[in-house]
């Protein structure tokens, strides 16, 4: 399989850290101001250490909405590869961010955008999008398909986090709220076509961490087990405990890193899933990986995009010649679940 084109929209309204720290006292009616005072300095104290600048959300005023987003990066990624609406025969959603359950959010974009190719959407949170590459390759190297799109929306800013996550009660709410100012939103649009170019793809799942990143539907409570740490901020709002989200991480994805690299210098670069800029530097050069290697540049400028975190960096790195054809990739996200995963291949 070979990466065809990879396209990033993104809205035009950056919000900075201190429109963050503004906004919670703005939608913090009745806490104590001494509270209330202590939780924006520790909020603007820990943006600055994980490395957050600004995230970029919808405009309401200039009428901005996610589907345009979504179907600006398809066709760009379309004129990119030199193709057409029906050289595309598979087409996979895999964004957190959607706006129905039923059917499949792709066959909405594929209409939009004039595919009448198969659809389908694949939800793993933000491992989402190299799920929906594996699925890809699968498919193309059993000759299903010729080519696949993979798309995501991730559009979650007023969905599930603003104003409720915004809303201050107590100091205690930060453990599990604050990666929720970090987000920001994109759309992504991936093209991969059949190539004799092998991919590797390794995963490990730890079912029993489920809790630690939760966005819960109406009635979730008749179909898991009673859980203190889901929906905590209320149903279709984001739930994440952060801390222990990056601990998780350094305890499982670097030994997986390890296992199916080897050489950990081999790869010319990684692509992490992007919630820290300084969390993953930090776990590379601990483990000997070499200056330069793990490209963090979306998270300070961009913020958390969930799915589309990775495909975003690409982008990135190719604007500013950090990844170059024929080099050799190693995909490292972490994601809710939780699973890690590495993807390797040439680009």
């Amino acid at each position: 399989m070979r990466i065809a084109s990879v396209a990033l929209r993104h809205p035009t309204r950056a919000v900075t850290n201190e429109e963050i720290v503004a906004l919670l006292g703005e939608c913090s009616n009745g806490v104590e101001p001494r509270t209330l005072r202590k939780y924006q300095r520790l909020v603007r104290g820990l943006l600055k250490r994980a490395g957050s600048v600004t995230r970029y959300v919808r405009d309401e005023q200039r009428g901005e909405r996610a589907s345009h987003f979504v179907k600006a990066a398809m066709l760009e990624a379309l004129e990119r590869a030199d193709m057409g609406p029906a050289d595309i025969d598979l087409l996979i959603y895999c964004g957190v961010g959607k706006g129905f359950l039923e059917p499949a959010n792709a066959y909405f974009y594929a209409h939009a955008a004039g595919l009448t190719c198969s659809c389908f959407d694949v939800s793993d949170a933000c491992m989402s999008w190299m799920r929906a590459l594996e699925i890809s390759y699968r498919f193309l190297r059993a000759g299903m398909h010729r080519t696949a799109m993979v798309i995501n929306g991730e559009f979650n800013y007023k969905e599930h986090g603003f104003p409720a996550n915004f809303a201050v009660r107590g100091i205690e709410q930060l453990e599990y709220t604050f990666p929720t100012y970090t987000i920001g939103e994109a759309a992504t649009a991936t093209i991969v076509t059949a190539a004799d170019a092998e991919w590797r793809f390794d995963y490990h799942s730890v079912p029993e961490l489920c809790s630690l990143c939760n966005i819960p539907l109406a009635g979730y409570q008749d179909f898991v087990e009673p859980s203190a740490r889901v929906a905590l901020n209320g149903v279709s709002n984001f739930v994440a405990y952060g801390h222990e989200l990056f601990a998780r991480a350094e305890q499982y994805l670097m030994p997986l890193i390890r296992r199916t690299v080897g050489d950990l210098n081999g790869p010319d670069i990684y692509f992490p899933h992007a919630a820290s800029s300084v969390a993953y530097l930090r776990a590379g050069r601990a483990a000997g990986v070499r200056n330069g290697k793990v490209y963090n540049n979306v998270f300070p400028r961009l913020g958390n995009l969930v799915s589309a975190s990775i495909p975003a960096a690409m982008v990135l790195a190719e604007a500013e010649g950090r990844l170059k054809r024929g080099d050799r990739v190693a995909l490292v996200p972490a994601s809710a679940g939780m699973v890690f995963g590495v993807g390797q291949f040439t680009y």
